[in-house]
């Protein structure tokens, strides 16, 4: 298997903390001190750097993006041979990331056993090519509706789970070309709402949410799932895991996220806008922002945790599935059940409920 950058980068970041606290407990030399210290900070100010930069980059390539354009780049990622299906999308990632894709799609599913189990009816917004629209359709026997900017994911949604389709399940799957801030459907009409990845894609995330407060019944649930900005990235910096800690208490410390998507993704030194838009939310952003909607909190916590230990085992394990989901599951869970912790992950997981207008 080859060697990751990442776990090039985390593993010598490990390195050199290790000399760090040997050079400080037994040998002191002070010198292996001050140049661990000196790596370090120089690390911080970089990533703090690159940070800043590229916000302020995508920023301008953000405001120059219309509903159209979006379009357009989710039809040119439909239409690659390596991206028209869920599964070759999830072939296309390494292999610890792979086991996330598929570990996504069960964090949302065991909300949705929870809170869309006695909904009469459920919208699965963005919903791609409709894996958890058929989830609820089928294995809660419940009446779902996905909606999608995407025709081209609509229509294999539609092929794969849609009516008429002589599949055995109890509910119904719907699928409608539209777009999440200007959903067609009227007020009232829905019992639970799904938002998975999505929310960190719209024009405005203020306007989304409150169009899903509009359709949502009195006392409706909204389910989330968006990229948090506390995730560790797989960092050994000692200064960048404190900041990450010292974000849950006020975000203020945390350097400007905005459309910040790892390297491949967005980059200032050639902004274009073929990705999109990639918002990254704070806890306490997204808590404000459902509350200016007219949504409750009702728990939330994060999952994904980026750290080394994860890439020791996709490195130990040779890359395999197996492997990897035998070691990472239940350190994954245990994580989960900690608290503060357990908002350090690299997707933000939410619940709320629409509150009665006053």
């Amino acid at each position: 298997m080859k060697i990751s950058k990442r776990f090039r980068r985390s593993t010598l970041e490990l390195t050199v903390f290790l000399l760090l606290l040997l050079d400080h407990a037994w040998w002191r030399t002070g010198m292996i001190s001050w140049g661990a210290v000196g790596y370090f900070v120089g690390g911080y100010l970089w990533y703090r750097r690159e940070a800043r930069l590229n916000a302020r980059a995508s920023e301008a390539v953000r405001s120059a993006l219309t509903l159209t354009s979006i379009k357009d780049i989710e039809r040119t990622y439909s239409m690659r041979d390596d991206y028209n299906t869920p599964e070759k999308r999830a072939l296309v990632r390494p292999p610890l990331d792979r086991h996330f894709y598929h570990q996504r799609y069960t964090e949302v599913q065991r909300l949705l056993d929870t809170f869309a189990r006695e909904a009469l009816t459920v919208l699965d917004v963005g919903c791609g090519f409709g894996i958890n629209t058929a989830y609820v359709g089928g294995t809660l026997g419940r009446r779902a509706v996905g909606i999608d900017v995407d025709s081209i994911k609509l229509s294999a949604a539609r092929d794969r789970w849609g009516e008429g389709q002589g599949r055995e399940e109890r509910g119904c799957c719907t699928f409608v070309c539209a777009d999440a801030a200007q959903p067609p459907f009227r007020a009232g009409t829905f019992d639970c709402i799904l938002m998975t990845e999505v929310l960190e894609h719209l024009l405005s995330p203020e306007d989304g949410l409150k169009a899903c407060r509009t359709l949502l019944r009195d006392g409706g649930w909204l389910i989330i799932t968006t990229p948090g900005s506390h995730n560790l990235n797989y960092s050994n910096n000692p200064l960048v895991v404190a900041e990450k800690v010292l974000s849950l208490i006020s975000d203020r410390v945390l350097p400007p996220y905005h459309n910040l998507h790892a390297e491949r993704e967005f980059d200032w030194r050639k902004p274009e806008p073929q990705y999109g838009i990639h918002y990254h939310f704070s806890r306490q952003e997204l808590d404000a922002l459902l509350h200016r909607s007219g949504f409750e909190s009702v728990m939330h916590r994060s999952f994904e945790f980026e750290i080394y230990p994860y890439l020791l085992i996709e490195f130990l394990t040779g890359g395999t599935m197996e492997g990897i989901s035998r070691w990472v599951s239940p350190m994954e869970y245990l994580l989960q059940s900690i608290p503060w912790v357990n908002h350090l992950g690299q997707h933000l997981l939410w619940v709320a409920r629409k509150q009665p207008r006053r």
